[in-house]
């Protein structure tokens, strides 16, 4: 019967539903109702623990996947995708600069020579 709670206990879905809290309540009253050694029941709550670390990182993991699925499905842009294009943008950016740069410097000089034209006084 104990085997079998512990089984209970340590089942993903069920572990991962549940609080850590709960979890410990659920194993303190096994190791009461068992007469558990000192040993054993220390034992049991390390394993406890670690399976139900293990339930919460699964859990959290096909949680994870899930939302990125429902994300894509609905065809919601996420941070990474904001990321991706603001970087695409900036490097747009840097070479339309680039381009406009050498056309901009003999506008440039081009309008100045036209200032200083105009700024000779008429014989």
């Amino acid at each position: 019967m104990i085997e079998q709670l512990k089984k209970a206990l340590t089942t993903g879905v069920g572990l991962a539903l549940k609080t850590w809290t709960e979890v410990e309540a659920a194993g303190k009253d096994i190791i009461k109702k068992a007469q558990l050694s000192e040993k054993d029941a220390g034992h049991l709550l390390k394993n406890l623990k670690k399976s139900y670390d293990e339930a919460q990182k699964k859990m959290e993991g096909q949680v994870h996947r899930l939302v990125q699925d429902v994300l894509k499905k609905a065809d919601i842009a996420t941070s990474d995708d904001v990321k991706s294009l603001k970087r695409e943008i900036q490097g747009l950016r840097k070479e339309l600069k680039a381009a406009q740069a050498p056309k901009g410097a003999k506008a440039g000089k081009a309008a100045a020579s036209r200032v200083r034209s105009k700024a000779k006084p008429s014989s």
